[in-house]
């Protein structure tokens, strides 16, 4: 018998840091995960380095900061050479049995080829676009119970379903909820666990789709949250004022300008309660874990891949465009089975936990990353942070934010036809870079909503930033590194 640690990641989709009770909301269901939280370290300061689907679980699976992984934006491909690297192939190669479940999201290869011998719940590609939700089995095992979705619109939408969105951002869904799909892929994610060989130890991942827009719900979960705790971000006051253009003109700004207070409340509980529903999953995935015996030797993760806005200065979703805290700072929870327990508000980022998940299982990893190892915070919140501050990169090929298979390569970046925009997290401050826009800086011990942008009154701090973003991107976008040193004015230049 191999008596080797387990490793169970359980990831979410668009699910920000403050949507648990163990992260503080006071709206927030969910006691698995805040159970979890209790025999675990949470680390209260994990950030991704691209608020998008596909970029973040690139970097997430290859410990690569998007620049250098080539997924410049949901749909880009991998860049070839990295097809079939990535952690899994280190734990494959180490002995152990790799299992990867439901959303996939890395686009240009398969969980196979990157290294993960079985899989279940992945969605289509249509038109070389992996479609996330759109998992051609549950279509058809819906389909045979009676829920027939439009067969042209990517996510899981019956004709009802399309007739309530029209109305407003959020729903009831009129699939029930031992069809839904959260339901069918916990499901099939056990099916799969039981499948496993029981001489091995496991690395297993179950990639979930909720919270992820559309707000359609199922019942009870529907009404689950009270409307009376559902706190509005502070932004919410004051909009998109303070913004820069291409914030206020973008679609996640259009698209909810007509939103009310009562509506705003309603769309965010109706996320919370997608958020509770990936905590009932995750409790049934505990269940079974503890009735098969190999809870307690299994490192549990709980993260996502980005945020959402979700009201904060009235905006939804995430992209290219909001390099803000409730889009970049996910949530992270690591449980290691001999107890450690800790808070943990150090900085790490997206790339740092696949070296972690191989060091903390004493797996060998040799290929090229970014990502640095935080096994040793785990437990111990006096241990030394590995990260000064984190960086997030977004950028545009042409205006289009994403492609039909079509590949972007950083190194072919050109200034004024893509754009680029660059944000940095310090202890103290957030300073986002925007090549086609102003630049916005934050103090956020004074400003924790980010509504004051001071890039023009604070220059030596914005100018100390924008270098350092500059350093961080030079070495595959020297162009773009030289873009930010020239919008630096000679009086706001850094000493020294």
């Amino acid at each position: 018998m191999d008596n080797r640690l387990n490793v169970l990641v359980v990831m979410a989709d668009e699910q920000s840091w403050n949507t648990l009770g163990c992260t503080g909301n006071p709206a927030a269901r969910t006691p698995n995960l805040d159970a979890l939280a209790e025999a675990s370290t949470v680390f209260d300061a994990c950030y991704t380095p691209f608020p998008l689907c596909c970029p973040s679980r690139t970097s997430l699976w290859t410990g690569l900061m998007p620049r250098h992984h080539g997924v410049l934006g949901n749909w880009r491909p991998i860049e070839p050479r990295l097809r079939e690297a990535g952690v899994a192939q280190a734990f494959a190669a180490a002995g152990y049995h790799t299992h990867y479940n439901g959303k996939w999201h890395v686009p240009g290869t398969t969980p196979e080829r990157m290294g993960w011998a079985d899989s279940s719940a992945i969605p289509a590609v249509l038109r070389g676009q992996d479609r996330g939700r759109y998992i051609e089995d549950y279509r058809a095992w819906a389909g045979k119970r009676g829920y027939p979705f439009d067969p042209d619109h990517i996510e899981n939408l019956t004709p009802t379903d399309l007739a309530q969105l029209k109305a407003k951002p959020y729903a009831t869904s009129s699939v029930p909820l031992d069809s839904f799909l959260e339901t069918w892929q916990c499901d099939t994610f056990l099916e799969g666990l039981d499948r496993r060989p029981r001489d091995k130890p496991w690395l297993a991942v179950c990639s979930m789709n909720a919270p992820h827009f559309p707000m359609l719900v199922p019942s009870p979960y529907d009404r689950l949250i009270d409307r009376a705790e559902v706190q509005l971000p502070e932004s919410w006051k004051t909009g998109t004022a303070t913004k820069p253009r291409e914030v206020r003109e973008s679609h996640f700004a259009r698209d909810f300008e007509n939103l009310d207070e009562q509506n705003w409340i309603e769309v965010t509980s109706h996320y919370l309660g997608l958020c509770a529903l990936v905590d009932a999953q995750f409790g049934r995935i505990r269940q079974y874990l503890e009735d098969a015996g190999e809870w307690d030797r299994t490192v549990v993760v709980f993260t996502s891949d980005h945020g959402d806005l979700m009201g904060a200065h009235r905006l939804m979703e995430k992209g290219h465009w909001l390099h803000y805290e409730e889009d970049l700072r996910v949530p992270l929870i690591v449980r290691h089975p001999d107890g450690r327990q800790s808070r943990n508000a150090n900085f790490v980022s997206m790339v740092d936990v696949a070296a972690t998940l191989a060091e903390l299982a004493d797996v060998s990893w040799h290929d090229s990353h970014d990502g640095r190892s935080f096994a040793a915070m785990v437990g111990d919140s006096t241990a030394a942070p590995i990260r000064d501050y984190v960086t997030a990169e977004t950028m545009l090929h042409d205006g289009r934010p994403g492609g039909n298979g079509d590949p972007f390569h950083a190194a072919d970046w050109q200034y004024p036809r893509d754009s680029l925009n660059l944000s940095v997290r310090t202890a103290g401050h957030r300073y986002v870079f925007r090549s086609h826009d102003e630049a916005e800086l934050y103090d956020l011990a004074a400003d924790p909503w980010e509504q004051h942008n001071l890039a023009a009154d604070d220059g030596p701090t914005a100018a100390r930033l924008a270098e350092l973003l500059a350093d961080e991107v030079s070495d595959v976008l020297p162009e773009a590194a030289a873009l930010v040193r020239r919008r630096i004015p000679a009086t706001q230049a850094p000493k020294g």
